[in-house]
């Protein structure tokens, strides 16, 4: 029996792994703000379970480096030697959230996937997997031998890269902003804010809406919040795009987070697939990729269960 974790910057997902296999009936979330730190979270669980575990993998939502873990989006911070030793652990691997989502990727069943538009993934091949919530993450797995080597990066946090004269006239007011404006700046919970920000402010309105209520609105028809939704998903498009070239992901590019799976059919019947494919040169390797929607309730949970038995993962 080991613990694993997925942490994100809003919730905590706990449960236990038997023999690398995830214990659905085990999954508990926990509000992040509720509990001081790590360990305050972890206590609680084990006491809700009534369990003690000598090895855990857990997944949080923010850069690895080092011996000091800090997420992005919320309080918590540790020492990751000082954690394993509070916690009485003899094993303690920590990834990031993405890298536990990519690892995901090869043990979910056909019935967690939606597929949107075609292309067919190449064996053993990279896959790529990105996802909006409360940031954006994105990471790549390759195949090296018998296992999967998970390849974390921070491209939520590259450049926005406007192609159209629509995308120019938001850089220019999110830039007024914001200054810098990341991909993750619009592909995030509070990016689908600024984005409708700045389409009611080009369409000589000033309306602030809270994502949740944009999402509603545009599936209801609401012409200004479904133009907002629909040129979120085509963003989206693009920024997967781009990580798709630099990886090579010729393995299937994999949507994850929050957001997205609130409305697959909206999303399907977008232009992000268009978007995907759009380049100079680069059309039929792009349109070779397929690309699918995760509707599996614990990728990161599932992946950090795969991570506790791969020798690649230290």
């Amino acid at each position: 029996m080991a613990l694993v974790a997925d942490i994100g910057g809003t919730n905590a997902r706990f449960a236990l792994s038997l023999n690398g296999q995830l214990q659905a009936d085990s999954v508990e979330v926990l509000a992040c703000n509720d509990f001081d730190n790590l360990d305050h979270a972890v206590s609680h669980y084990l006491v809700l379970q009534q369990v003690t575990v000598d090895h855990a993998c857990m997944a949080f939502a923010c850069p690895m480096s080092g011996q000091q873990i800090k997420m992005t989006n919320n309080h918590w911070a540790f020492n990751k030697s000082e954690m394993k030793e509070s916690l009485k652990l003899q094993s303690f691997k920590v990834i990031n959230d993405f890298t536990a989502q990519a690892l995901a990727l090869p043990a979910l069943p056909e019935n967690a996937l939606i597929k949107v538009g075609n292309g067919e993934s190449i064996e053993g091949a990279t896959k790529l997997i990105i996802g909006p919530g409360t940031g954006l993450g994105v990471a790549a797995l390759k195949k090296v031998g018998k296992h999967w080597l998970p390849l974390p990066g921070e491209g939520g946090h590259a450049a926005f890269s406007p192609v159209s004269k629509l995308d120019n006239e938001i850089l220019a007011i999110l830039q007024q902003k914001l200054g810098y404006v990341s991909w993750e700046s619009v592909l995030c919970g509070s990016g689908i804010e600024l984005l409708f920000e700045a389409h009611s402010t080009l369409s000589g309105q000033v309306e602030k809406l809270k994502n949740h209520e944009i999402t509603a609105q545009a599936l209801s028809g609401d012409p200004l919040c479904k133009q907002t939704l629909l040129h979120f998903c085509e963003l989206l498009g693009r920024a997967a795009s781009n990580a798709a070239l630099t990886t090579g992901a010729q393995g299937g590019v994999y949507i994850a987070g929050g957001i997205i799976p609130r409305f697959p059919e909206f999303f399907a019947q977008s232009d992000f697939r268009k978007s995907f494919e759009i380049n100079d040169k680069m059309v039929s390797y792009l349109a070779a990729i397929p690309t699918s929607l995760i509707i599996h309730g614990n990728p990161g949970l599932t992946g950090a269960c795969e991570a506790l038995g791969n020798p690649l993962i230290l």
